[in-house]
C-alpha cells in the first residue's frame, strides 16, 4: 500500500459515500455510452429566438456608464469578446464557437458530450466562455440605451449560427450542466431587458425546454460536488420549468408534465444545497469569494424569477442562509472600492451582470441582493446601483449604510477585524468541504482601498504542475511554510488530503482599545503554527510562532506592488512598513519576486519579503505600520 492510498481513502470518506458514488456513476455512464442513450445528438432549426421588440425607455444611467456600455457592445459587432471578464479577444461575428483564443488551439465541434475530456491539451474553460452568453444581455442593453436595430439583428445571428453548430448533446459546449444552465439564465434575462419575456418566441422556448432536457439527467453529478455547480442547475431547472409553464399556456401535456417536473426538482433541490452548503454564519462551502459571488448572483436571478412569475416564497430557513450569505460578501468586500481579498479559487466568472463596473468590484452584487434579501441597500448611491434601475427596483438609499463589525465565520473559516481605516481578513482550517487552497492562517491587509498584504489567486485550472501547484499552494499566501511542502498534501488538480484542523481557534478578544484573534493548528507531519493578530489604531501586529518542523520555515508577506526597501530588519514601502522581530538565527531575510493572479489566466510579478528560519522552536513578531 503507497503512502499516499491512506490519504486518498481517508479523503474520500471526507468527501462523502453518496458524492464518491454519484461521480463514479457518473463516470461510468459516460464511459458506457448511456449518456449516449439518454441525451441522442439532435439537430433543430431555430427561427429567431428575439422578435424586433417594441421601444422601451432606458434607464437613466450615467453619460459615462451608457459610454462604457455602447463601447463594449460595439466591440461584438467587431468581434471582439472580453474572456474571464478582464482581456478582449478576437473571435470573430458570429464567434468560432469552438477556438481557444489564448493558444488558437481549436476543439472538435463533434461527438457526443459524454466522450471528450475536459482536461486535454486546451483549457476548455477558454472554449466555453463564448458559449455562456454574457452577451445576450449586454446586446439587449445597447438595444435599451440607443435603439439600434444592429445589436438585436446580432443577438439573432449570433444565437442562430450557435444553434446551428452546435447540435443538441454535441460538441464541448454541451459538457458541463452548469455552462448550460448559465445559458439559461443569460437567455431568461436577456428577454427581460429586451421586455420580451412575456410572450417569447416558439425558438427561444423551445431552446429553454432542451436545455432542461441537458441538466436534468446529471443533476447528481452536479449535487456531488458539493460547490456552485448544484445551485446554478437547481436554480436553471427551477426558472427554466417555471418560465415554460408561465409563458407557454398550450404546451403539449407531455412537455407540461416535464416543466412541472423541472421547477419542482430544481426548486427542491435548490433549498437543499443552500442548506448544506451555506453555513449559519454565511459562509459557502467553496471558500472561494468569487465563487461566492457567483453563488449569490444566481440566488439573486432566482429570487426575481419567483418575484415575477408570482410563486411561492421559499422556506424561511432559506432565506435566512441568503441573507447571511448576502452579509458574509458584504463583510469581506472593501466598501471603498469593491473590491475583495483573492481567497480561494478563481475562474474569472462575472455572471448575469448588469453593470459597468470593474470585474473586481462586488458592490453591484452584495447592493442587488442586499434589496433582495435583506430589503436594504448596503451602499449609497453609485454606478453600483445599475442593476436595480435596469431590473426595475427602487433606488431609494433612504436605508443604505454597510455594517463593518470585527467577527469570527466559525463555519467555514474566516475571521474579519476592523479598526480605523483598515481591515483585513484572515483564513483558518474549518473544513466540513473540500479545500482547493493550502491557506491556513493567511492573512489579508487593508488600508484605504488598497491590498497591501494579498493572497495569489488562482491562475488557472489547466496549467504546468509548478504553477498549480504554486497559486493553489502554501506559497501563494502570507503565511508560513514548512520544509518546502504544502499544508495539505496534493492528491489532484482540485483535491488536497490531511485536511487541517484547529487545535485553537479563539474568538473576538477586545482590550485597552486593541483588537485581537489566535488561531493555531498541527500538520500531519507535527510542525505547529500559532499566529495572534492584535491591531490598535491602523497599527497591526502578527505574532507567530513555530515548532516541529526538520530543515526550515518560511514566513512569507506578499506585497502591494510599490517600492520596497530593505533597512535592517524593516521593510519599507510607501504604503506601509513591516518591522520583523525575532530572536532566531535567520536564514533568509530578503525581499524576493512572486506571482499573483488578479485574473483568470494572466499573472503579474508582485514582491514578497520572506523571512526564512531553521529548525527550533521560534516567535516571531511582524509590526505593521500603515501609512497615509
Amino acid at each position: 500500500m503507497s503512502s499516499s492510498l491512506p490519504v486518498k481513502l481517508k479523503t474520500y470518506w471526507k468527501l462523502g459515500f453518496s458524492s464518491v458514488t454519484r461521480v463514479a456513476a457518473y463516470r461510468a455512464a459516460c464511459k458506457t455510452g448511456l449518456y449516449g442513450l439518454l441525451l441522442p445528438i439532435l439537430t433543430w432549426d431555430d427561427g429567431s429566438l428575439f422578435y424586433t421588440p417594441e421601444p422601451l425607455p432606458a434607464p437613466s444611467i450615467s453619460p459615462e456608464s451608457r459610454t462604457i456600455l455602447l463601447e463594449h457592445a460595439e466591440a461584438l459587432l467587431r468581434g471582439n469578446m472580453s474572456y474571464f471578464s478582464d482581456e478582449m479577444k478576437q473571435v470573430g461575428s458570429p464567434p468560432d464557437w469552438f477556438i481557444d483564443p489564448f493558444s488558437g488551439n481549436r476543439l472538435s465541434p463533434g461527438g457526443h458530450w459524454s466522450k471528450l475530456n475536459e482536461f486535454s491539451a486546451t483549457d476548455i474553460k477558454t472554449v466555453w466562455e463564448a458559449s455562456r452568453f454574457e452577451w445576450v444581455p449586454l446586446l439587449a442593453r445597447a438595444w435599451r440605451v440607443s435603439g439600434d436595430s444592429r445589436y438585436i439583428d446580432t443577438l439573432n445571428q449570433w444565437l442562430h449560427d450557435w444553434v446551428l453548430r452546435n447540435p443538441y448533446n454535441s460538441g464541448p459546449n454541451w459538457k458541463c450542466g452548469q455552462e448550460t444552465s448559465i445559458r439559461i439564465l443569460n437567455l431568461m434575462l436577456g428577454s427581460f431587458l429586451l421586455g420580451t419575456h412575456s410572450q417569447p418566441s416558439p425558438a427561444l422556448t423551445a431552446l429553454i425546454e432542451l436545455h432542461c432536457s441537458r441538466i436534468r439527467p446529471t443533476i447528481q453529478y452536479a449535487i456531488a460536488q458539493n460547490n456552485n455547480h448544484g445551485t446554478s442547475e437547481a436554480a436553471a431547472l427551477y426558472l427554466g420549468g417555471m418560465w415554460l409553464l408561465e409563458v407557454d399556456q398550450q404546451l403539449p401535456e407531455q412537455l407540461r408534465l416535464k416543466a412541472q417536473h423541472w421547477r419542482d426538482i430544481g426548486k427542491s433541490l435548490l433549498e437543499e444545497r443552500v442548506m448544506y452548503l451555506v453555513a449559519a454564519d454565511g459562509s459557502f462551502s467553496q471558500y472561494s469569494v468569487n465563487y461566492h459571488r457567483v453563488l449569490i448572483d444566481t440566488l439573486s436571478q432566482v429570487e426575481l424569477w419567483r418575484q415575477e412569475f408570482g410563486d411561492r416564497p421559499f422556506s424561511n430557513p432559506f432565506a435566512e442562509r441568503c441573507c447571511a450569505a448576502v452579509e458574509w460578501l458584504n463583510q469581506v468586500t472593501d466598501a471603498d472600492t469593491g473590491d475583495a481579498p483573492n481567497l480561494g479559487a478563481n475562474d474569472g466568472a462575472r455572471l448575469y451582470d448588469l453593470s459597468n463596473t470593474p470585474y473586481r468590484d462586488y458592490r453591484p452584487t452584495v447592493q442587488l441582493a442586499s434589496l433582495l434579501f435583506n430589503n436594504s441597500r448596503a451602499y449609497g448611491a453609485g454606478p453600483w446601483d445599475e442593476p436595480l434601475q435596469w431590473l426595475g427596483r427602487s433606488t431609494s438609499h433612504d436605508d443604505a449604510g454597510a455594517r463593518r463589525d470585527s467577527m469570527v465565520h466559525e463555519n467555514g473559516g474566516y475571521v474579519v477585524l476592523h479598526s480605523g481605516s483598515s481591515h483585513a481578513v484572515i483564513r483558518f482550517a474549518s473544513f466540513q468541504f473540500r479545500p482547493s487552497h493550502a491557506d491556513c492562517l493567511h492573512f489579508d491587509l487593508w488600508h484605504n482601498g488598497k491590498n497591501i498584504l494579498r493572497d495569489g489567486g488562482t491562475y488557472s485550472y489547466n496549467t504546468d504542475p509548478q504553477w498549480l501547484d504554486y497559486f493553489s499552494g502554501s506559497k501563494s499566501h502570507n503565511t508560513i511554510q514548512f520544509d518546502g511542502r504544502n499544508q495539505m498534501s496534493r492528491l489532484g488538480r482540485f483535491l488536497f488530503g490531511d485536511w487541517l484542523s484547529m487545535s485553537e481557534c479563539s474568538g473576538i478578544r477586545q482590550k485597552d482599545g486593541s483588537t485581537s484573534w489566535t488561531g493555531a493548528y498541527q500538520d500531519r507531519q507535527q510542525a505547529w503554527h500559532r499566529r495572534t493578530v492584535t491591531v490598535k489604531d491602523d497599527n497591526w501586529k502578527v505574532v507567530d510562532e513555530i515548532d516541529g518542523f526538520k530543515k526550515s520555515a518560511v514566513l512569507r508577506w506578499r506585497l502591494l506592488p510599490d517600492l520596497w526597501q530593505l533597512e535592517g530588519n524593516v521593510c519599507c514601502g510607501r504604503n506601509a512598513q513591516l518591522r520583523v522581530i525575532t530572536a532566531a538565527p535567520l536564514k533568509r531575510f530578503e525581499l524576493v519576486t512572486g506571482w499573483e493572479s488578479l485574473c483568470y489566466l494572466q499573472k503579474t510579478e508582485v514582491p514578497v519579503l520572506e523571512v526564512e528560519f531553521p529548525p527550533g522552536s521560534w516567535e516571531v513578531t511582524t509590526e505593521i505600520i500603515l501609512k497615509g
